[in-house]
């Protein structure tokens, strides 16, 4: 008896027996590849990977596949798209590449039908640019009400229509895209509502004399600017103004003027990238002009080559009275690592608790006779990570050390990998340093 039971129990399929609702979101949960597998399994799989609430479809599987495999794919595409209508899509993922077998108009029916059926999120990657990347109906794309996050990388022009509408749109990621003009990029994030997080990375903005992000609920921004383009002489970008109110965090690398974000708590820059920044800051608009605006910042970090650390002081400078941390890092560079110019910065920091300094070279320099305030009277935590040379680092941290009179914590460590007796000897000189904090602890690697 007990033999039969364990038989009956080996055959029963209770997971079969689960409603459509259930085995579509298990589906939904798998590669597609594996969910369109299952339709073996019996009758009452066959068509359920139909149903599925996820498609994420990356052609970069079939790059080496015979064309009629390829086909074979397509062809269960368009069932799976096109003859099932009845079921809806929450997410929907297509990463294309050229490939033979496939037309354009194809594919871009593919990125239609999920429009169609309510979808919530949209992410559309295009390798490169060629004539076999389909012109989606942006019209379509650019309307859809119940769209929640939409992700694009284009290497060709977007083209907005007049009548552009995203309701219920959260989160909005544009990569590689060619701007059409000035008000397409206006229209587009204005035309939002309840936009919450946008990032704009390495777009082409040849087309764009002025830039305007305008946004009334906007609070996460990443804007990374394409400095590489292949004709400098085809650079039209006189200006980058934020209207964003309710912005909290920001994540830039160097932009002109910052206009309306008095809600900014944390700021992520680099002030690293060569050419044409470079020039923008030593001829155009100098580093302070990048750093204008974000007064208001509770957190700065700041990847900076060391040329600009002089140029970071400027008279025009409102204090940053809110900063409360601040990390700076040298980016590589055979250039001498100027403290000068942080230190003259720090004056505008009178409120600073945490500072954090990585990548410190061989040759350091900073004037001894000048204490910024905040390293007196305010300093609680400094940290100094990725140090090359002995000598430096301890330059740098004797100075803090006779200077900050409430520092509660100093943190060491070294970008290269020391031997016992090397940590040893370090951690011996930094525990024989004088401190002007009696609280003050040491943690060294």
């Amino acid at each position: 008896m007990a033999s039969d039971m364990g038989k009956k129990a080996k055959h029963d399929d209770r997971i079969s027996k689960l409603p459509d609702s259930i085995l579509s979101q298990i589906l939904s949960s798998l590669p597609i590849k594996d969910a369109v597998s299952t339709s073996i399994l019996s009758t009452r799989w066959r068509h359920l990977y139909a149903y599925m609430l996820n498609l994420d479809v990356d052609f970069h599987m079939f790059r080496r596949c015979p064309v009629r495999t390829v086909k074979s794919f397509a062809n269960f595409m368009d069932k799976m798209l096109f003859l099932h209508t009845e079921g809806r899509i929450e997410q929907f993922r297509l990463n294309h590449i050229d490939i033979s077998g496939v037309s354009a108009l194809r594919v871009c029916g593919w990125v239609s039908a999920p429009l169609w059926r309510g979808v919530k999120e949209i992410d559309l990657a295009f390798a490169r640019e060629s004539d076999n990347i389909p012109v989606l109906s942006t019209a379509l794309l650019f309307t859809v009400k119940t769209l929640v996050r939409l992700k694009l990388e284009f290497p060709f022009v977007m083209t907005v229509p007049v009548h552009v509408r995203l309701p219920s749109l959260k989160t909005l990621e544009l990569h590689r895209i060619k701007f059409e003009d000035d008000d397409s990029v206006k229209r587009l994030i204005s035309s939002c509502p309840v936009l919450e997080q946008l990032s704009i990375s390495r777009c082409d903005m040849r087309n764009i004399t002025y830039l305007k992000i305008s946004n009334h609920s906007l609070k996460s921004l990443t804007y990374v600017f394409n400095w590489y383009i292949s004709d400098p002489q085809s650079f039209s970008l006189l200006g980058t103004v934020f209207d964003l109110p309710c912005l909290v965090y920001f994540n830039y690398v160097a932009v002109y003027s910052m206009g309306n974000m008095p809600s900014l708590v944390i700021v992520d820059t680099n002030i690293s990238v060569g050419g044409l920044v470079r020039d923008i800051i030593y001829h155009r608009h100098g580093l302070s002009g990048i750093l204008l605006g974000i007064g208001n910042v509770k957190s700065l970090h700041m990847s900076i080559f060391p040329r600009a650390l002089p140029k970071l002081s400027h008279k025009r400078f409102a204090a940053f009275q809110n900063l409360l941390r601040l990390d700076i890092c040298q980016t590589h560079s055979p250039y001498e690592w100027n403290g000068k110019g942080l230190f003259e910065f720090l004056e505008f920091t009178p409120n600073l608790q945490s500072l954090v300094i990585s990548k410190v070279s061989n040759q350091v320099s900073f004037p001894v006779e000048q204490v910024p305030s905040c390293v007196v009277y305010q300093l609680k935590e400094f940290k100094l990570l990725d140090f090359d040379d002995e000598s430096s680092f301890l330059k740098l941290v004797t100075y803090i050390l006779n200077n900050a009179t409430i520092l509660d914590m100093l943190t060491i460590s070294s970008s290269r990998v020391l031997k016992a007796e090397e940590e040893l000897k370090i951690t011996k000189q930094l525990l024989r340093l004088p401190r002007c904090s009696i609280k003050c602890q040491i943690v060294a690697f």
